[in-house]
């Protein structure tokens, strides 16, 4: 006859002063094809990440990110980074964004940091109406 003895299991954790909540894109619904527009999950991490008690990181993995033109703001009650591995891409119609003066805006945030990855604004078609010296909206912006 066997015997076993449970001893229990006691686990820590640690918290560090640079550790965060890590919210990913893709849970919220973002689509990494370059294609499907993801501003929705995008506001939907911000707005989980913006409201956290802790430090929160917004977490955007490989592949590219259709955003149209989006707006993070404050105030927020904790720090927040975006962690960029992949790349964001502007609509390719840049009439789209009109004449708002931008693509991205952060406003009313104190302990916003962005790292990593890419913002491609899909410029080409912009500086070809520009050349040609046509009326153009104002572009893509952060």
């Amino acid at each position: 006859m066997a015997h076993y003895t449970n001893h229990g299991t006691l686990s820590f954790f640690l918290v560090t002063p640079n550790a965060s909540l890590i919210f990913n894109v893709v849970s919220f619904g973002a689509k990494p094809d370059g294609k499907l527009e993801s501003s929705t999950a995008f506001l939907r991490a911000w707005s989980w990440a913006c409201k956290s008690k802790e430090s929160s990181t917004i977490y955007v993995p490989k592949g590219s990110f259709l955003l149209k033109q989006v707006t993070f703001g404050g105030p927020c009650t904790n720090k927040i980074e975006f962690r960029i591995d992949g790349t964001i891409v502007a609509p390719s119609d840049y009439w789209s964004l009109g004449n708002s003066g931008y693509w991205i805006l952060f406003m009313k945030l104190n302990g916003i940091s962005i790292r990593g990855g890419t913002l491609d604004g899909r410029g080409d078609g912009y500086w070809r109406c520009r050349r040609a010296g046509t009326t153009c909206p104002a572009g893509a912006r952060i």
